[in-house]
């Protein structure tokens, strides 16, 4: 396989800080409706303002999540950084994901329903409080894309064993079972900076997908 020659990361703006206890509704009140994006666990905040990096890569995730949809023919719903908080604020937890999507669970959504999918993009911050969050919230899967790393993982949440409640990393998608980290890493090293010449090749590689489950 060819070398990939990646492009210069653009750094995001990043600022972390502890909230008085019980206060997470309150500070989530007080913050402007198009501010950072927040990762909150046990109220430890962080706040992520994306670069161009992170905004493109996001994008891309998302087009490629699209073709896929179009091609398998399932129907989701997608949301950007809504608000993830446990019932009144309790846990003083809160998480807004990049993109999430309702799939499984579209059709059914409810103001509180938690989304099936959950992506997170990391640039100038660490996956922790994200992944700490999604497990009190009960997302059932997160995709963190490290993109210093060049690192794609799944990470699904066990609902049995020692393990239960804890995110455990694996090579497939829960939602889109058809999908493996790998394959959408290496989907996402597409050369075409058009986001549409990207979101037809996209679609070409999810219909040998779907030829190969038939």
């Amino acid at each position: 396989m060819a070398t990939v020659s990646l492009p210069r990361i653009t750094p995001d703006t990043v600022m972390s800080f502890d909230i008085n206890p019980g206060t997470i509704l309150q500070f989530l009140e007080t913050r402007p409706e198009k501010g950072p994006r927040l990762k909150c666990f046990e109220g430890s905040v962080t706040l992520v303002s994306p670069g161009r990096s992170h905004e493109s890569n996001t994008e891309r995730l998302h087009l490629l999540i699209a073709a896929v949809c179009l091609e398998f023919r399932i129907k989701i719903s997608s949301l950007g950084s809504t608000t993830w908080k446990l019932p009144f604020g309790a846990g003083d937890t809160a998480y807004e994901a990049d993109k999430s999507y309702y799939i499984q669970n579209f059709g059914t959504e409810t103001p509180n329903l938690r989304p099936d999918l959950a992506i997170e993009v990391v640039v100038s911050h660490s996956e922790k409080k994200a992944l700490k969050a999604g497990e009190l919230l009960k997302i059932p899967e997160i995709w963190v894309l490290d993109l210093p790393k060049h690192k794609l993982t799944f990470y699904h949440l066990s609902l049995r064993g020692k393990s239960k409640g804890a995110y455990k990393t694996a090579a497939k998608s829960l939602a889109f079972p058809a999908l493996s980290s790998a394959d959408v890493l290496q989907r996402l090293d597409d050369p075409a900076t058009d986001d549409i010449a990207f979101l037809e090749n996209c679609r070409a590689w999810a219909r040998g997908l779907k030829s190969q489950v038939k």
